[in-house]
């Protein structure tokens, strides 16, 4: 089996799709409730950013870690609640 150089760029890119997913998925969720979370809410929010942030975290590629804190900081600022 021989093992293409893109494919740390393949993985790249889709680590870049799963973040975009995570901003649009929290967005759809919860943005009718923002200032009015429910303890459910805030578990599922919470079990979505572990499962996104530990998938993400094996990959020690710079610039997709740097883009993972990016997208945390813009849910943390749209969702105060869950973090």
């Amino acid at each position: 089996m021989n093992v293409s150089g893109d494919y740390d760029k393949i993985l790249e890119e889709n680590l870049k799709n799963e973040l975009e997913w995570l901003e649009q998925e929290f967005e759809l969720l919860f943005r009718n409730k923002k200032n009015k979370c429910s303890r459910k809410d805030i578990t599922m929010a919470t079990s979505i950013l572990d499962n996104v942030i530990d998938n993400i975290k094996m990959n020690s590629n710079e610039q997709v870690l740097h883009l993972l804190a990016l997208t945390l900081n813009k849910i943390e600022k749209t969702f105060p609640d869950f973090f």
